[in-house]
């Protein structure tokens, strides 16, 4: 099977349009490591002991201003990004299945673009810091993370929950 995204809108806070999107660049779920060696070792090696901060980044073709409005550079901000995944098989087309993405964090880095005579709106990407990130398929989760929270989940296995137990 081959699966791809052909289409796809970003909502601002979950029922406002944000804009066109051209590209989302989904966080990185990374382990931050910690080195360790100790007598008796025969060799160093590495411990998981959380993960590492998470950025996201959106590559806009136009953003509504007038839903923008309310937002603030010091404010967590909410973005759901709906998309069509295509399922092609030997047969061709063989599914369309839902893909939904939500982000939430600060947005960190505002490039204003370019300015060009008869081209598009081009250079606008945003870079957030993101604190949650959810990422779910034909209504399955595949990952959610939440910093504040101490949730880190694959599919519907509860990562964190000796932690939370012992916490």
């Amino acid at each position: 099977m081959i699966n791809s995204i052909t289409n796809g809108n970003a909502y601002l806070n979950g029922n406002k349009l944000a804009g066109k999107i051209e590209e989302l660049e989904l966080p990185a779920i990374k382990l931050k490591m910690e080195d360790v060696s100790a007598l008796g070792m025969f060799a160093d090696t590495e411990i998981p002991v959380g993960l590492e901060k998470m950025e996201a980044k959106f590559k806009w073709n136009s953003i509504y201003p007038e839903n923008w409005k309310d937002e603030g550079p010091f404010r967590t901000c909410r973005m759901i990004v709906k998309s069509d995944m295509v399922v092609n098989g030997p047969q061709g087309q063989q599914e369309h299945k839902a893909v939904t993405v939500t982000i939430a964090g600060i947005f960190k880095e505002f490039p204003l673009g370019s300015i060009k005579p008869g081209a598009k709106q081009d250079g606008l990407e945003h870079l957030m810091s993101v604190s949650y990130v959810k990422l779910e398929v034909a209504k399955q989760l595949v990952y959610e993370v939440d910093v504040f929270n101490n949730v880190y989940k694959q599919g519907s296995a509860d990562l964190l929950s000796s932690f939370k137990a012992n916490t």
